[in-house]
């Protein structure tokens, strides 16, 4: 079975979101329910995380496009379209944290990194073509290159701060968009690579103390 239909997809996505801190994903080929899904017998354990990963990004994006389509065209400049987009990511990343959390640490525990990282970028590259990007060749993997560290820094911080407010989230977005003008092309690599870094040691202490994971 190459996909799901769309009733298994509905049924999949609300098992997940209602029942997420149940769930023993470390064991999810077992999962009672999803055993109900005659289909899912074909996938083994890991298999299946990434399959239903795939399912939980793909609606965070579907929810993050119909919140944004009919508005974007009306914001004119190209850093205001990227700050409210970013703006409107964080607010349903935010509702759905914890699922989104617990995910990227089993896909990470399982030497599936690799899907975490195509999240990332796959997030920047939906911004960017909704601000009507056309750019092409190397500031084409540049923007997304630059907009994946924007992205990465604040979800960082969105999983550390529990308390992260509207307004707090609103000028680390500011600041940070700010920051990217005033750096060099290398030093935006090495900001990657450094909030990259950041990024994988929380989900490494995350794994170390248990946290309920």
């Amino acid at each position: 079975m190459s996909d799901f239909t769309k009733l298994q997809k509905d049924k999949i996505l609300n098992h997940l979101y209602k029942n997420f801190k149940k769930i023993d994903f470390d064991n999810i080929d077992q999962d009672i329910f999803l055993k109900k899904i005659g289909d899912l017998n074909f996938f083994d354990k890991q298999e299946l995380l990434i399959k239903i990963s795939r399912l939980l990004f793909d609606d965070l994006d579907k929810k993050f496009l119909s919140e944004v389509k009919s508005k974007i065209n009306k914001i004119v400049k190209t850093n205001e379209k990227i700050s409210f987009l970013l703006n409107k990511r964080f607010q349903i990343e935010k509702k759905n944290k914890d699922l989104i959390k617990k995910i990227f640490i089993h896909l990470i525990k399982n030497n599936n990194s690799n899907k975490v990282l195509t999240y990332i970028y796959s997030v920047s590259d939906i911004m960017w073509k909704y601000a009507n990007d056309r750019s092409v060749d190397f500031n084409y993997y540049t923007k997304r290159l630059i907009l994946s560290s924007v992205y990465l820094k604040i979800l960082i911080l969105s999983f550390y701060k529990d308390n992260l407010t509207q307004n707090n989230l609103n000028e680390e977005i500011s600041k940070s968009l700010e920051h990217v003008k005033l750096i060099s092309q290398f030093k935006i690599k090495l900001d990657f690579f450094k909030n990259l870094k950041e990024f994988f040691g929380f989900f490494s202490i995350q794994k170390a103390a248990g946290r309920g994971f």
